[in-house]
């Protein structure tokens, strides 16, 4: 069997759960839910992602999956390389504040009134967070796929093909996806159709939400 070759990462998981934990004391009191964290070669579309296997509200998770795969916070290896420490714990403290709308308030993860009075109190603190990270910016150019929310015009841009339009919702907003074509060597790409509007997506079975940074 071969052996899988190792991943340089920048801090180890044992430094971001420790990271986690102060975090968790210090600005929610101790109410976060442990939650896996893990490093992404793959997530290239944006430096961190907290990513649920269900909707906002707990009741829908099986215990189970409340500290499992059902959860999990993702950070990009290669967005996150060479960056400071600083920079990784602002994406890290980002992606907890979309894990205490989920799991403390019961809500759609988001970057509203709420995450914008949590990050103003860490950032009072010196941890830098943003809504929206530079980093990606470069990942974007590159992508192959891509789909945009019809509610708030999100867009997610991966590497691989790997939302459905059936199954994904919107992480902001819960709003349908629309894909857009993949890119053409030399191209740029063209929208598919996709039904839109507010209502117009029903989907059947569990949904999956990402939330991007």
């Amino acid at each position: 069997m071969a052996l899988r070759t190792p991943i340089n990462v920048p801090l180890s998981v044992e430094h971001l759960q420790s990271i986690w934990h102060e975090l968790n004391e210090s600005y929610f009191g101790n109410r976060l839910p442990a939650i896996e964290i893990q490093w992404s070669t793959r997530l290239t579309a944006s430096a961190g992602l907290f990513r649920s296997r269900t909707g906002p509200r707990i009741s829908w998770v099986a215990p189970e999956e409340r500290h499992s795969k059902g959860r999990v916070i993702r950070l990009s290896v290669p967005l996150l390389s060479g960056q400071s420490f600083e920079e990784i714990r602002g994406t890290l403290a980002h992606e907890m504040i979309h894990q205490w709308q989920f799991d403390v308030k019961k809500w759609c993860p988001s970057h509203g009134r709420e995450f914008r009075r949590i990050m103003a109190l860490m950032n009072a603190d010196g941890l830098g967070i943003t809504i929206y990270h530079t980093l990606a910016e470069g990942a974007q150019v590159s992508a192959k796929f891509t789909w945009h929310c019809a509610w708030c015009g999100h867009a997610y841009h991966r590497q691989r093909n790997t939302l459905s339009t059936k199954r994904h919702r919107c992480g902001l907003c819960r709003g349908p996806l629309q894909e857009i074509a993949a890119r053409n060597t030399g191209g740029e790409p063209s929208p598919q159709p996709s039904p839109g509007g507010r209502g117009s997506h029903k989907l059947d079975g569990p949904i999956q939400l990402a939330f991007d940074f």
